[in-house]
């Protein structure tokens, strides 16, 4: 995730879908955790401070939001808050992807098992160096990505300056030029393969990023 909703789907800031984590601690947590926090509510609603748990998205979290957040999606697959209308975060539980195109044609296929690698070869997509990370327990790897060097015929399903990279249930999670995002991944919550990220365009990044670590750093994976 990559925003006035930044992903597409996953929040999409100024044009940008967005989506949308990092290190992170609390460890899988059981009932009282899970009885603690207060359950998202359902449409585009301000969250006040405090401790959520999802009610659809799986594998299951809670985590603590601050001041300036509120709710915009969430179902199966993929879970999205946004942050004052300029940036936001995105979980997703990942199944498929955009294959990259040149055309306006999408091609759609199952998520592959290294996703990582995935973003690192990306014709249109710029990562940098990667580093380990933990979030709620769960090890996984961290980057940066924009989206850089696009042709000049380059046409895709999202438009002319966006790159469209995951399939979801309520909208896709798209990048665009002139956005930054944060993003983890973790191979293994629960069996599942979970991403998280954080952006917005790239001159509000450092406004957003470090409201959204507070988040990500909150995450609890709760249930069985």
């Amino acid at each position: 995730m990559l925003v006035a909703p930044l992903l597409f789907m996953v929040l999409v800031v100024g044009g940008v879908a967005l989506v949308m984590s990092a290190c992170g601690g609390g460890g899988v947590g059981g009932g009282e955790e899970q009885a603690k926090a207060r359950p998202l509510p359902e449409g585009e609603k301000a969250l006040r401070p405090g401790e959520y748990r999802t009610e659809e998205f799986k594998p299951s979290l809670s985590f603590r939001v601050g001041e300036g957040w509120s709710t915009s999606s969430e179902a199966s697959d993929e879970l999205e808050i946004g942050l004052r209308e300029i940036g936001g975060i995105g979980f997703a539980n990942v199944q498929k992807v955009y294959q990259p195109t040149n055309t306006d044609t999408p091609k759609v296929v199952e998520a592959p098992e290294d996703l990582v690698s995935w973003f690192e070869h990306h014709p249109y997509l710029q990562t940098d160096e990667l580093e380990p990370v933990t979030v709620g327990g769960v090890k996984g790897q961290q980057f940066d990505v924009v989206v850089e060097d696009l042709p000049e015929d380059y046409l895709s399903p999202c438009g002319t300056d966006c790159v469209d990279v995951f399939r979801q249930t309520t909208g896709d999670l798209i990048l665009f030029e002139g956005d930054k995002v944060h993003l983890i991944i973790l191979e293994d919550v629960k069996d599942e393969t979970v991403t998280i990220d954080y952006g917005s365009l790239a001159t509000d990044f450092d406004e957003v990023a470090p409201e959204a670590q507070k988040v990500v750093d909150s995450v609890k994976w709760t249930g069985s």
